[in-house]
């Protein structure tokens, strides 16, 4: 696994082909949104029985998003490739 290759902006990210890709948990939730190609996202840790889990993998299109909890941990790879946004959900 690889840690996100930051793009021209620094809030959108690559996913290179071939590739997993661990997005860290968070203080605050986050917005994890397609821009181009395809994603494959699961929570790290899903098959853990002390692992809390939201679900299954999740295959997201360009143009959808997924919310990302605070405290929790994903894995995200491109389909072949893709590029992400991962935007900090404001503060109540």
């Amino acid at each position: 696994m690889t840690n996100l290759h930051q793009t021209a902006q620094p809030w959108q990210w690559a996913l290179p082909p071939r590739t997993a890709t661990r997005i860290a948990a968070g203080r605050q939730a986050r917005w994890l949104r397609v821009v181009e190609g395809r994603v494959w996202l699961t929570q790290s840790g899903a098959g853990d029985n002390n692992a809390q889990t939201l679900g299954g993998d999740l295959w997201l299109a360009p143009g959808q998003r997924h919310c990302l909890p605070p405290g929790a941990e994903w894995v995200a790879e491109g389909w072949p490739q893709a590029r992400i946004e991962l935007l900090e959900a404001p503060l109540a």
